[in-house]
């Protein structure tokens, strides 16, 4: 029963199911012995796209046959080894209105070996290989084009524990990927080496290691060397917390060199007290051009009172040499305070100052300033389950090039879950900002918005037994100001599982637009059937846009049956 119903998949995409006939005696064989899996997967997916003055349509066939044998020699301690293979194929057929009928045939080939060895001692390691044959043709009314890609991967890998908490790794790999067919072919053939030693202990860590790559491009006779080095270590106390890093990278293709080095400190003596203090340094190098780059972090917390917190941080930046001469001084200094009060209200309130310092060689130097206050409070009514809430901002900025920013902000909301299953709210937020830009070449410019915006919706929730539920939300946004816009829009969403093996989800929205009278809908419905091990999907999906220039439609269907074993 299982293979007919297979095949009555199939059928429906238009084609045959022979290679299930071929693969189901293994499904039998694998469940005998334990140490066979794999899967059984065929795809048949549509898509049709409709724009102005244009139309195309492209529909796709996908088969995937996985097997993977899983097994040991004596002893899994000893040797366990893995054996695999993949077989895709894809076929698809695009018919456009303007470029015509274009077909597009794939088939892919994997086969992979993993060999564990000695795994649970201090020496285990393994060794992998993995070949993919990958050959594609396309198909055009005058003309067929064939490309086809070819990989070799093979490689060693394994640790080595040496005791005191001190372990050895290493990783050797080689990777010939060649592609033919095509104008210009490739030979690609990479190389990396890696070797590392770390030891850990309960308050300090080591950690070293080196990566070479040999890159080699033969048909175009191109040969790349990376280099790359890292050195980490760290300290854990009971108050501070200090990380450290160096790496070096170099690249003999780019003739570019990088060093940097990292260093984070954190300090947290209580609760109410937290610093962490961080300082990066890079170095660059080119065949003409050297660059050193520097910047420190520091942020402190510390609170106050169980409703006060302040917080400061500072950021200091320097670059130097042939890549330009920069530094950036900033500093923010803030402050937070927030209370619960009885009877469900909160109040909270902010401010913060910033200045900052930018030199530069290229443009002129800069100086500015920042100022910021808000405010807030909210309040929650139990009996009727509904908050209110209401804040308002103000936001300066100046800068030494005529650069200024005046920002004012009010907001308030309501929300109220007092009807069963429905969720009413209701979002006010106004907006006024004038802003001047810097002067750059005697000029600069200015604008001025004011927005206010209003969102008001209504959201229901059923839950349908135990096996479906239904959400449910319509709305709309009212914008007044400088640009007036109405939205509107609706969503549906249902899910529901008819039973243990069958369920089905649907969702519609809606969205109108008033400017440019713009309306948007979008729908799916999806059906998941599970029988006898196999799995079988539907889902189809419809956009469509209707405005002043046209229609415009996307719809696609998605027909999936897989069994795996």
């Amino acid at each position: 029963m299982v293979l007919l119903r297979g095949i009555w998949i199939y059928a429906l995409a238009g084609t045959t199911i022979y290679m299930i006939s071929l693969v189901f005696p293994l499904i039998t064989f694998a469940q005998k012995t334990g140490g066979l899996s794999g899967l059984i997967q065929l795809t048949y997916q549509k898509d049709r796209n409709k724009d102005i003055g244009a139309e195309s349509e492209k529909n796709t066939f996908t088969q995937e046959y996985k097997l993977q044998y899983q097994g040991h020699v004596y002893s899994p301690r000893l040797l366990m080894y893995n054996i695999g293979g993949t077989f895709r194929k894809e076929d698809s057929d695009t018919e456009e209105s303007r470029a015509g009928n274009t077909s597009t045939k794939t088939k892919s080939k994997d086969y992979n070996l993993k060999l564990d060895f000695i795994q649970g001692t201090k020496y285990p390691f393994t060794i992998f290989k993995e070949k993919i044959e990958l050959p594609t043709w396309t198909i055009q009314p005058e003309q067929t084009f064939q490309t086809k890609q070819t990989s070799d991967r093979y490689g060693l890998f394994g640790n080595a524990f040496l005791g005191k908490g001190i372990n050895m790794r290493y990783d050797i790999r080689k990777d010939n990927t060649r592609t033919t067919g095509q104008t210009e072919g490739t030979d690609q053939r990479n190389r990396s080496f890696l070797f590392g030693i770390d030891s850990r202990k309960e308050d300090k860590f080591i950690d070293t290691s080196y990566n070479y790559q040999h890159n080699f491009e033969k048909s175009k006779n191109q040969f790349e060397a990376i280099n790359d080095a890292k050195v980490s270590w760290g300290l854990r106390g009971k108050t501070t917390n200090f990380n450290m890093d160096m790496s070096y990278n170099d690249n003999s293709f780019t003739e570019f060199t990088t060093t940097t080095a990292n260093m984070n400190l954190n300090y947290m003596p209580s609760t109410d007290f937290n610093s962490n203090f961080s300082l990066y340094g890079n170095k660059i190098e080119q065949k003409e051009n050297r660059g050193y780059f520097t910047t420190l972090f520091e942020n402190t917390t510390y609170r106050i009172s169980p409703y006060l917190t302040t917080n400061q941080n500072l950021m200091l930046y320097k670059s130097t040499g042939d890549f330009g001469n920069d530094a950036t001084e900033s500093l923010t200094l803030g402050l937070v305070f927030t209370k619960q009060a009885p009877q469900g209200i909160t109040y909270s309130a902010d401010t913060s100052v910033n200045g900052t310092a930018q030199q530069s060689s290229t443009t002129k130097d800069r100086n500015s300033t920042f100022y910021s206050l808000g405010a807030r409070v909210s309040k929650f009514f139990e009996k009727i389950s509904s908050e209110v809430n209401a804040g308002g901002s103000y936001y300066y900025y100046n800068s030494s090039l005529g650069g200024r920013t005046t920002r004012y902000a009010f907001n308030g909301g309501f929300i109220s879950r007092f009807i069963k299953n429905m969720t009413l709210q209701s979002l006010l937020n106004f907006t006024e900002e004038d802003t001047i830009g810097d002067e750059i070449e005697g000029a600069s410019s200015e604008s001025k918005t004011k927005r206010l915006i209003s969102d008001n919706s209504i959201g229901y929730f059923l839950q349908l037994g135990f096996r479906g539920s239904l959400d449910a939300k319509v709305g709309a946004i009212f914008e007044k100001g400088t640009t007036p816009r109405t939205f509107r829009y609706g969503t549906l969403t249902f899910r529901y599982a008819m039973r243990r093996d069958l369920s089905a989800n649907a969702g519609l929205n809606f969205y109108k637009e008033n400017i440019n009278n713009t309306r948007t809908i979008t729908g799916f419905l999806g059906v998941e059937y599970k029988l006898r091990g196999i799995t079988m999907n539907l889902r189809n999906e419809l956009w469509k846009e209707k405005g002043t220039t046209g229609t415009k439609t996307r719809s696609s269907t998605f027909l999936q049956a897989s069994r795996p074993f």
